[in-house]
């Protein structure tokens, strides 16, 4: 069982600054990592920081990551925007193309698409401002879910992620989460990938 986790930072596992912005401080104690430590499974973290949908077709169209050989695959792309649920927009074709590149390359694999999760609308983090892109990215990839016959891992809708839990899950800068919230992402994951194991 091999599991190809596609991303950004969120997926690569950076756990931000309290001071400093646009700055990566990637662990390696992420979500794909616990993930196969909780599952049993081979996981491939092919997480990129920053990256949008348009950034990481490029990305994957360039060789430097594969769907082929996977069992599951797992895409949480948005927080850093280009997904629009009320207009086209480059990002929206591209993550669609993406799809497609990694049903080209893993046809038995089951593709799972995922909302991003919640992020800080409180002005004392670092990386307050993000909260309207990711609404759209949110709102966007449960309508491309469900039109196009994906798996959905709402992980907007994840109940230990909330303006109550940032302290705790993303304590840093209020988008990035630390070790517990990577560990409880990984958790939420697992959970819903149980049945197709």
């Amino acid at each position: 069982m091999r599991i190809l986790c596609i991303g950004d930072s969120l997926t690569e596992g950076d756990y931000g600054f309290r001071d400093k912005r646009g700055v990566a401080n990637v662990h390696a104690e992420n979500y794909p990592f616990f993930l196969s430590q909780l599952l049993g499974v081979e996981t491939v973290n092919a997480g990129k920081c920053g990256y949008t949908s348009t950034k990481y077709l490029k990305y994957y169209q360039e060789g430097n990551v594969t769907a082929a050989g996977a069992d599951i695959v797992i895409i949480m792309l948005g927080t850093n925007g280009g997904l629009d649920p009320e207009n086209e927009t480059q990002g929206n074709a591209d993550y669609e193309a993406l799809v497609d590149l990694v049903r080209r390359d893993a046809p038995e694999a089951r593709i799972f698409v995922c909302t991003p999760p919640h992020v800080t609308e409180n002005p004392a983090y670092i990386n307050c401002g993000y909260a309207d892109r990711v609404d759209k990215a949110v709102r966007w990839v449960r309508a491309y879910a469900a039109r196009s016959g994906l798996d959905l891992i709402d992980v907007a809708n994840a109940p230990m992620f909330t303006s109550e839990t940032e302290s705790v899950m993303q304590p840093n800068d209020g988008v990035h989460f630390g070790e517990v919230g990577y560990r409880t992402m990984a958790d939420f994951f697992a959970e819903q990938l149980k049945p197709y194991l």
